[in-house]
């Protein structure tokens, strides 16, 4: 296990961590601050990596992939993976007395690692993405606009709804590419092809009218999970990742209860995967958003145990991608992020935007920032700014509307400012019906392709994250900072 001891004063520098998975927390704050984990075990699952979990200890700083130190003047230091495709490395970095001992985890094969010390963190680290990019060969398309179903419709989307709003899109001459049905279209998790009571038809019923609007069809699938009540685990009990006591084991909470993984070293579950990727794109799918990833990245008992974690996450990815074909576009969320390089197109890099702006009592008393809300989705997205050239970030949806939604005018504004930042996709879910003048304008802002910006400095935050770049300055804190109001976003050039 390499380790670097680095002396110097710890209450002077930055830290720069990334989590796990997409919507585990990235942030930059004092290294002598404490990184919360969550008080929730089911949250250890589904928003981190239990096997190398945030510390919980002041002055201890974990990341995945990532890490970076900053002095007061931008100098410090960088660490850095040189592969990541069957290995998972991890960087703490711990605050003791006059010193800070920087160790490095490697889970899989031997990998190159990079240690730098920097006269420009930011720059090192870019550099750094870039190299790990290129030795994965990543995929890095084109951004696309997209129009999705979820935070209209939630679980209860419908046939009819889609196509709905699709006409709307096309007659208001609003710049999408793609049409995305999100979760409630299947029958349960795990039978992706059996419509749901209430759809009104059948999945494989959309591409076809969808195309005729002008639009390419896109569908969300969790394909590494399956419901209890689901046919696919009654049918393939054997096929689930396992518990030591050799039961199934449980994944995550949500869909009102638990559910479970696909154990991906089974050779007929990657068949299995292969089929239905090549099926939804038989319907005329090429844009398939695939969700809740990590489940084939956790901690279990597998089929074949000699086969890691982020090779068995990796495989499972591979059969999507072999079953979709080449020309696909991917969009993985929920997923290991830099396991990811070269098989999607496209990667959530933070938590879900939500019509609200912070859930503050999971936040702070919980310990947990990897949930939905408008904070956690900036907070997280803006800090992992340097993954363009891993694929395209997706730092979630726009919220245009004013009704259906708390947020405020600085609140919709600062979500507008991270898609500018960020540059990478651009998606909306509001109901196109519900858009007034005002909502119209916002979502064609939101809708305007932009390149990435940089941040102007590390060195400064408001709000424990990257907050401060080239082309503007976000407020995530609760209070006026800087001249800028809470939860605010200001545009304006930095020097």
């Amino acid at each position: 296990m390499p380790e670097w001891t680095l002396n110097v004063n710890p209450a002077e520098l930055r830290v720069l961590v990334s989590g796990f998975q997409s919507w585990s927390e990235a942030e930059l704050r004092p290294l002598q601050d404490t990184q919360a984990v969550p008080l929730m075990r089911w949250r250890h699952e589904q928003g981190h990596d239990p096997g190398f979990l945030p510390s919980g200890q002041a002055g201890v700083w974990r990341s995945h992939t990532v890490l970076a130190l900053v002095r007061p003047d931008g100098s410090g230091w960088v660490g850095g993976a040189g592969d990541a495709t069957q290995t998972f490395v991890g960087w703490e970095a711990r605050a003791s007395g006059d010193q800070v001992t920087v160790t490095c985890t490697l889970e899989g094969p031997e990998v190159p690692v990079l240690w730098e010390e920097t006269s420009d963190v930011t720059a090192t680290l870019e550099a750094q993405a870039v190299r790990l990019g290129r030795a994965m060969h990543a995929r890095t398309p084109a951004p696309l606009r997209v129009w999705c179903s979820w935070y209209s419709y939630y679980r209860a989307v419908t046939l009819d709804a889609m196509l709905d709003n699709a006409r709307r899109a096309r007659d208001l001459g609003l710049p999408f590419e793609v049409f995305q049905l999100d979760d409630g279209f299947q029958a349960d998790l795990g039978d992706w092809t059996e419509p749901s009571a209430h759809f009104g038809g059948h999945a494989r019923d959309l591409p076809g009218p969808l195309g005729d609007l002008g639009f390419t069809p896109g569908l969300w699938l969790a394909p590494f999970l399956a419901a209890p009540s689901s046919r696919l685990f009654a049918e393939h009990p054997d096929w689930m990742l396992r518990g030591e006591d050799g039961q199934p084991l449980p994944v995550g909470h949500n869909w009102g209860g638990a559910y479970y993984a696909l154990d991906t070293t089974h050779p007929e579950v990657l068949a299995w995967l292969r089929d239905l990727a090549a099926t939804v794109r038989g319907w005329g799918y090429t844009y398939l958003k695939l969700d809740f990833l990590y489940g084939a990245a956790l901690p279990g008992v597998r089929h074949n145990p000699q086969v890691g974690r982020a090779q068995a996450y990796r495989q499972g990815l591979q059969a999507l991608r072999d079953g979709a074909g080449q020309d696909a576009f991917l969009l993985g969320c929920g997923a290991p992020l830099a396991q990811s390089i070269g098989l999607v197109d496209a990667m959530r890099t933070g938590p879900d935007v939500a019509p609200f702006w912070d859930e503050e009592s999971r936040r702070v008393w919980l310990g947990d920032a990897t949930g939905p809300s408008a904070r956690n989705a900036l907070h997280t997205a803006l800090s992992r700014w340097y993954q363009h050239p891993w694929y395209q970030p997706d730092p979630d949806v726009a919220i245009c509307r004013r009704e259906l939604s708390l947020l405020s005018h600085e609140e919709r504004e600062a979500v507008a400012g991270m898609l500018d930042v960020i540059g990478g996709l651009r998606a909306s879910s509001d109901p196109i019906a519900l858009l007034d003048d005002e909502g119209l304008a916002l979502l064609r802002r939101c809708l305007t392709i932009s390149t990435p910006d940089r941040p102007a400095a590390l060195t400064q935050s408001f709000g424990g994250a990257v907050t401060h770049f080239s082309r503007g300055t976000f407020n995530l804190a609760d209070m006026r900072l800087g001249g800028l109001a809470a939860h605010s976003y200001r545009k304006g050039h930095h020097g």
